[in-house]
């Protein structure tokens, strides 16, 4: 590992940090990493109070999508984006959508038969 590789390393953690505002567990209920997201309303017309990363959470992902997604396109470690998302939800600015909770058997055998067949 060269000096330049710390660096990079060393921003990621400052940046990880300062998401959570140092932060290791939500204020307000926590949420899986599977849950859907998107903008309310509410948070739509925050955009302009919004700082760095919750802002671009409201302006570039207005269709349902996963924690762990936003966290993967945004470069963010899942625990900061669990927690960020989970005290936006809280806030009002993010809505959850239903996640299947449950997946039948049969379901599970045809991927497996599926995955098997590769």
């Amino acid at each position: 590992m060269n000096y330049e590789d710390e660096i990079e390393e060393g921003v990621e953690v400052v940046r990880a940090f300062m998401v959570t505002e140092g932060r290791t567990v939500a204020m307000s209920e926590e949420f899986g990493l599977e849950m859907m997201v998107s903008p309310t309303a509410h948070g739509l017309t925050k955009l302009h109070t919004m700082q760095f990363e919750r802002r671009q959470i409201l302006e570039d992902f207005d269709e349902p999508i996963a924690i762990a997604a936003i966290a993967a396109v945004m470069k963010l470690p899942l625990r900061s984006m669990q927690i960020v998302a989970s005290e936006m939800i809280s806030d009002g600015l993010l809505q959850r959508h239903e996640t299947i909770h449950r997946i039948e058997t049969s379901v599970l055998m045809s991927i497996r038969n599926a995955i098997a067949t590769l």
